[in-house]
């Protein structure tokens, strides 16, 4: 059981920070993101929480 929470908790910090990195990218100027090669409009496929 306690496995199993610590993995929510895991994944759960690792889609805050990616959510936070996210933010952080799409909030430079659009020079830098294209210097970068960060798309213009992110396709956001992926599932945030994987629980």
């Amino acid at each position: 059981m306690f496995k199993s929470l610590s993995r929510i908790r895991a994944a759960f910090t690792q889609a805050v920070e990616r959510r936070r990195t996210t933010r952080a990218l799409n909030e430079l100027p659009p020079e830098i993101r294209k210097d970068i090669g960060w798309p213009e409009s992110v396709q956001d496929n992926e599932i945030r929480l994987p629980f």
